[in-house]
């Protein structure tokens, strides 16, 4: 089949949850159709020496994979000024922020050039553009309802900003819920988040897909890691704790500075000789500034991120407002890393808390966890394999990317989210 997809984000680098997502879903529809890809891409910063190369190298292996790419520099100045005007004039600021005269120009004229049989749309902010191309089949794969984080942002925003995000909110949940019907299928990363839709009408074309965890190195047609001896990676012994996750976004910021300022004096306390690893390109000021240059590193943008994942000794996502399924946890599980994370974070995976991955909420109770598994080379790889063996049993990833192709080329049944 001739397939389009277009991803508000391209994964150049898949160095965040929904880039894995995305990455895993390029790989597998590649494979076995004529891809054509589409979307932004975010420019290096000046103090990203790394980034420029890294993004060069993932847009080389795209470029390898499909038919052609047409990856947009998003300026973020102008994207929100787009933004707000969009907001002030009534619309959204998400469709605003991604708006694009020249991708839209691009898969117009591929449209017409190669008459696509189906199109898929990643994120909500793509769903406006693939409905104007011409196609037998539209899916759009929501990942998760963007406009239930706008809602919960504005729970902890002060005014201006909770006014802002609570009508971007209210805006776009109408939105979504015009999309769901003007698309063949729509797509949700979690029962969770389909459970958000109650209309009994939109959920006939809704449908749950766990992708799960996806890694640098992947198996041919196979968006699982790719494990030395096929029982997962032998933990480090050095005491390396990480982060993953996307520098720039908010509630990664908050995250890992509540980390590093509650939680991280109390692990030092434990164990000297830990250290804090956070990975992810784009990191605000704030998180530049946890950087000491002895106990905490933050490394910026990376080319690929399992090789920073095999050298910690256990991850952590103490995310306080997490939606969805949290890619970079699942990836660490299937490459046998403990993880700690908050409960917002643990509803979303569905894990065995204690067993599959340690929960905790306050800080001395998540100190306790992660220093426990630094300190207990039996527990730590107890819970690592556990972790490990659910994602396996759990997110059969090559079974969900099939669920995704078949939307694509088929009538899908009814009631998916069922």
């Amino acid at each position: 089949m001739k397939l389009l997809v277009l991803i508000h984000r391209l994964p150049c680098p898949p160095d965040r949850g929904a880039k894995l997502r995305a990455a895993a879903e390029l790989r597998w529809l590649a494979a076995r159709h004529q891809v054509w890809c589409a979307g932004f891409i975010d420019p290096p910063g000046d103090d990203e020496p790394g980034a420029a190369a890294a993004i060069e190298a993932s847009l080389s292996r795209l470029r390898a994979e499909c038919r052609a790419v047409e990856a947009i520099p998003l300026r973020r100045s102008f994207a929100r000024l787009r933004a707000m005007v969009g907001l002030c004039g009534g619309g959204t600021a998400t469709e605003a922020y991604f708006a694009s005269s020249r991708l839209c120009r691009t898969v117009l004229r591929w449209s017409c050039k190669v008459g696509f049989d189906a199109v898929l749309a990643f994120s909500s902010s793509m769903a406006p553009l693939a409905l104007e191309v011409p196609a037998r089949r539209r899916v759009l794969d929501f990942v998760d309802l963007d406009s239930r984080k706008w809602a919960e942002s504005a729970n902890r925003a002060r005014w201006p900003m909770n006014w802002v995000y609570r009508t971007e909110a209210r805006r776009l949940a109408r939105r979504e819920r015009e999309w769901m019907t003007g698309f063949d299928a729509t797509v949700l990363c979690t029962p969770r988040e389909a459970e958000l839709v109650s209309d009994p009408l939109l959920r006939q074309g809704l449908h749950v897909i766990e992708t799960g965890a996806a890694a640098g190195t992947l198996s041919a047609g196979s968006a699982m890691p790719v494990m030395q001896g096929g029982a997962g990676d032998c933990l480090p012994s050095e005491p390396v704790v990480g982060f993953l996750g996307a520098m720039d976004y908010g509630p990664n910021v908050d995250g890992v500075c509540w980390f590093a300022k509650r939680i991280w004096p109390l692990i030092i306390e434990k164990r000297p000789d830990a250290r804090l690893l956070i990975v992810g390109r784009s990191p605000s000021k704030a998180v530049r500034n946890l950087g000491d240059g002895d106990r905490i590193e933050v490394t910026g943008a990376v080319p690929e991120v399992e090789p920073h994942l095999r050298r910690m000794r256990v991850m952590v996502a103490p995310l306080r407002l997490a939606r969805g399924l949290q890619t970079k946890v699942l990836t660490a599980m299937a490459m046998g890393r403990p993880c700690v994370v908050t409960p917002c974070v643990a509803e979303g995976i569905g894990a065995q808390a204690g067993q599959e991955l340690l929960v905790a909420e306050l800080p001395g109770a998540f100190a306790a966890a992660v220093t426990e598994v630094l300190g207990d080379e039996a527990r730590a790889a107890a819970v690592g394999r556990a972790g490990r063996r659910f994602v396996i049993r759990r997110y059969r990833i090559d079974d969900a990317l099939a669920r995704l192709e078949r939307l694509l080329v088929a009538e899908p049944t009814v009631g998916g989210a069922a």
